[in-house]
């Protein structure tokens, strides 16, 4: 689902761009909604409901074999990888660099902070109940097809998404195209040769001119 938000459609972009050539006054933030504890919440994103943590969270042992059944224990090893093959991206990188690098990814500890999050919603009775079922063969087949499934549903999303999207804009082009039109003219900067209202021309004095004198009748000599 994040894929479907980066791309709708170009009119949508331009649309974007015409918006940002004006900054905007900052609008104040409201109060971020409660959700699970120790989860923070991320801009964009909908509030997720509030979990109560488990009275017996899952154990120690048990988040150790549910990563293994499920293959999360290869989280470091994929976020070693992942970021590794950037990094090498960068034909001036350093080797050093590059060693550092490695060295202190594979000296982390993802598995911790992992730990902790299954604890957050876990107990240690659906924990046992889950690892039986993973164990099943059912379970092992939903491991192994899990990632094709998820990558199918999120591209199937993305896809109706962009539809649905082009086809509400085309329904609304000329509505659209109107109040594009009239908010650039709205926004447009004023124009170096137009001073604005109230403003002085350019070179003009702030003193006033003097008033035009009438010429007196010239005084017949004697």
């Amino acid at each position: 689902m994040r894929k479907a938000l980066i791309s709708i459609t170009p009119l949508i972009f331009t649309l974007a761009a015409c918006s940002q050539s004006t900054p905007k006054p900052a609008t104040p933030a409201s109060p971020a909604t409660p959700t699970t504890a120790g989860a923070p919440q991320q801009a964009g994103m909908p509030a997720q409901p509030v979990v109560a943590p488990p009275a017996n969270p899952i154990t120690d042992p048990q988040v150790h074999e549910l990563m293994e059944l499920t293959g999360t224990d290869k989280l470091k090893e994929q976020l070693t990888q992942y970021i590794m093959q950037s990094i090498e991206r960068a034909p001036f990188m350093p080797k050093d660099v590059i060693d550092d690098m490695h060295t202190s990814l594979e000296k982390a500890d993802v598995n911790t902070a992992a730990a902790a999050t299954y604890k957050k919603y876990l107990s240690t009775e659906d924990a046992a109940a889950i690892i039986a079922f993973y164990k099943t063969p059912a379970g092992k087949s939903l491991v192994k097809v899990t990632p094709q499934i998820m990558k199918e549903v999120e591209s199937g999303a993305m896809q109706t998404g962009q539809q649905i999207a082009r086809e509400v804009i085309d329904r609304h082009r000329p509505e659209i195209e109107a109040a594009q039109k009239a908010y650039q003219a709205q926004h447009a900067p004023p124009s170096l040769s137009t001073p604005a209202p109230g403003a002085k021309a350019p070179g003009a004095s702030s003193t006033p001119a003097p008033a035009p004198t009438t010429p007196k009748p010239a005084t017949p000599q004697g």
